[in-house]
């Protein structure tokens, strides 16, 4: 015969919203940072720091690591959940299917729903970000040609300029 596992069912649904509220407790200030952080890196595009740009990215990239962190916890938490028959689409599928009833569930449910909110702002503010730094580096690029080339516009298709005589020796039979 089969043991009986250790723990029952109700057990390993407590563990699991422990492990939800643990990942929530340190999710909200990462979020609440690099909202912080964006607002300082969009004024700093504003105003032209580069200084100020670069420090922001080092904070940003030891923020985003241990966001990675967080979202790689939340994956094993909701392949757990799915190796226990729960619903494991996401942390909102998943808490009704603990059935720890509203009155624990309402709170989780609204942090959660105010995680979700607040994810949305980071991934359109670091699209903004994103777009305006490719923007500028596509301006600084034409602004560098334009030195580069004294103030002229390079054709794209060139009209006999720059052209050798010669098509090169694989191509000229004459070589």
């Amino acid at each position: 015969m089969h043991a009986a596992p250790t723990a029952p069912v109700p057990a390993q649904h407590q563990q699991l919203l422990g492990k939800l509220t643990g990942i929530l407790n340190d999710l909200e200030p990462i979020q609440k940072k690099l909202l912080e952080l964006y607002e300082q890196k969009s004024q700093a595009l504003k105003q032209v720091d580069p200084e100020r740009i670069e420090q922001l990215a080092v904070i940003e990239e030891q923020l985003t690591n241990t966001l990675q962190f967080i979202l790689l916890r939340r994956q094993q938490l909701l392949q757990t959940a799915e190796q226990l028959g729960l619903p494991a689409g996401s942390l909102q599928e998943l808490l009704p299917g603990l059935g720890l009833g509203i009155e624990v569930s309402e709170p989780i449910a609204e942090r959660i729903e105010v995680v979700q909110q607040r994810s949305q702002k980071l991934r359109h503010e670091s699209w903004v970000q994103w777009i305006v730094a490719q923007r500028s580096f596509q301006h600084y690029s034409q602004i560098l040609e334009l030195i580069a080339h004294a103030g002229k516009k390079t054709p794209t298709y060139s009209g006999g300029q720059n052209e050798n005589g010669s098509g090169g020796a694989i191509f000229d039979a004459s070589a």
